[in-house]
């Protein structure tokens, strides 16, 4: 498929030139990738692949880097270099351009990961829900079929004893992360090399969640020398800073007028901050913005980095073209693309679009496929890698098709097709928790998608907005009007769904959080009841 249509691809080009430039001279890899090639041709329906040829015994890594936004890497035309071991990755692997999230926060979106359901689906929608003890994750799946599961995670929402999305490994590390200084979870890697070291002799499962990239954007000075240029401005990079620049102005308002402590309170002891009478949002103009996404890029640079050492143990073990693996993000963020910063609340591409590489044995090596593909579709890849049936309720779809180096052209051109026909959900987004404290309010935003068509609908005034991916892929433009039948479909299938499960009151999945917990997630700004 020709790209010359497609604005970014000389920054892509760029990008990954001056990363394999780069890789050569470390001598990081030691031949060039094929030259990308793309396969999009329609077809009927989506076919299952032949199953990988399978090594034993078989290793597949997960790799999240939490809060990581596709286009702030060099693979996907980012200017800054950022992601130079990324970059090199990539090119002996597969590469999805157009892979969105279903949340635009970690505990959702992970869920989804794991299950391969939408949020409404598995039902991990709100801060204080549990993932229902009858949805299967991969890795129990995985586990009842002779896999060892392993699992070492960076945030608290992954924590197995509270929201249970991580219950089924058989051994799991927990990173405390710390808000005011992300620095490079090298425990996290030391782990993962240390269990695959210890299952020489088994099939192993690994998941490993970073989160260098969330903010505080607080990355070693190292790496802001390399990222960030001279600033004198009040942008900090602080979650605090970035909440209160997104915070609802009913929220603000309200606490200005009705100031209570355990509502308008964020975070506990000498760190709590208040929503009180002195509190303003910055007015951050454009030299501030480009000061938020250098510190933001210092985050990606140095996990880029971290992650450079586990590609390299692979490769000295001889497992680097063996293992399969898959990176990607539960979610973006946001630089005022549409008013707004941090993540959490709204439904557009700067929190959906997320990075996928693909890269190991029998996945194609420097491929690039633009079909819309989504994070429910992870789990029933690895399932099949492994060749263990998938749920029949799955929302997910194998990817196989479209990675095999001399696949057959009729299973990938039906995926293909289907993939461009299916519908993509944009769910469990966070503004539902301002609105329950601030009824009517408060927007809350959730999307649908359909091929490039992707509608977002916000609550207030039941409003809507018609984007075409293709040519608008800021989502600058709203084509509604000119539109009428696609989006009257979009949006009555998005009532549908709603209407589905609202009239299904689903499993008993509330939880309680204890104090500790609820402070916790208070410091990173999210709005938990006590």
């Amino acid at each position: 498929m020709s790209h010359s249509t497609d604005p970014q691809r000389p920054a892509i080009a760029r990008s990954l030139g001056l990363a394999l430039a780069f890789g050569i001279f470390l001598s990081i890899l030691g031949c060039q990738a094929e030259s990308p090639t793309s396969s999009s041709s329609p077809g009927s329906e989506p076919v299952r692949a032949e199953p990988l040829q399978k090594p034993k015994p078989e290793l597949i890594i997960l790799i999240s880097i939490d809060t990581l936004r596709a286009d702030h890497l060099g693979l996907y035309g980012h200017h800054r270099f950022t992601s130079p071991s990324l970059d090199l990755f990539a090119l002996e692997g597969t590469v999805f351009e157009d892979a969105s999230s279903v949340a635009p926060w970690t505990l959702p979106a992970h869920a989804s990961m794991l299950t391969g359901l939408y949020p409404l689906g598995h039902a991990v929608v709100d801060v204080d829900t549990k993932l229902p003890e009858g949805v299967p994750t991969i890795a129990k799946l995985l586990g009842e079929n002779g896999w060892k599961t392993a699992a070492a995670v960076n945030s608290m929402w992954l924590l197995k004893k509270t929201h249970e999305v991580t219950r089924d490994f058989d051994h799991f590390l927990f990173v405390q992360d710390v808000a005011t200084a992300r620095l490079p979870t090298t425990a996290i890697t030391d782990r993962a090399i240390s269990w695959i070291r210890d299952s020489k002799d088994s099939d192993l499962f690994l998941f490993l969640h970073y989160y260098d990239v969330h903010s505080d954007y607080a990355s070693l000075p190292r790496f802001e020398k390399l990222m960030v240029s001279p600033y004198e401005g009040e942008a900090d990079g602080t979650t605090w800073q970035l909440n209160v620049e997104s915070m609802p102005d009913a929220f603000i308002e309200d606490c200005h007028t009705n100031f209570e402590e355990e509502k308008c309170r964020f975070g506990s002891g000498e760190a709590a901050q208040s929503v009180d009478s002195s509190t303003r949002k910055n007015k951050f103009e454009a030299d501030d913005i480009r000061h938020l996404e250098e510190l933001y890029d210092a985050g990606i640079r140095q996990i880029d980095t971290e992650l450079d050492r586990l590609f390299k143990s692979l490769r000295d073990h001889g497992l680097l073209d063996i293992a399969r693996i898959i990176i990607t993000s539960d979610h973006g963020e946001e630089f005022s693309d549409h008013g707004s910063f941090y993540h959490f609340a709204t439904a557009y591409q700067e929190v959906l679009h997320v990075p996928l590489i693909l890269r190991g044995q029998g996945i194609a090596a420097g491929r690039r496929i633009e079909a819309p593909v989504s994070l429910v579709d992870i789990a029933p890849t690895i399932l099949a890698w492994a060749g263990v049936s998938a749920p029949s309720e799955i929302d997910g779809v194998d990817l196989t098709p479209l990675l095999t180096q001399a696949h057959s052209e009729n299973p990938a051109e039906a995926l293909q097709q289907h993939l461009k026909t299916r519908l993509q959900h944009g769910e469990a987004t966070g503004n539902s928790q301002w609105e329950s404290k601030l009824p009517g309010q408060v927007p809350v935003f959730t999307s649908i998608r359909q091929g490039p068509f992707k509608l977002v609908h916000q609550s207030l005034d039941e409003k809507v907005a018609l984007y075409d991916l293709r040519t608008d892929p800021k989502e600058k433009t709203d084509i509604a009007r000119q539109n009428p039948e696609m989006t009257q479909t979009l949006r009555s299938a998005m009532a549908k769904r709603k209407a589905e499960f609202a009239d299904d009151p689903g499993p008993n999945n509330r939880i309680e959080l204890d104090p500790e917990e609820v402070e916790r997630l208070r410091a990173l700004g999210y709005l938990i009841d006590e």
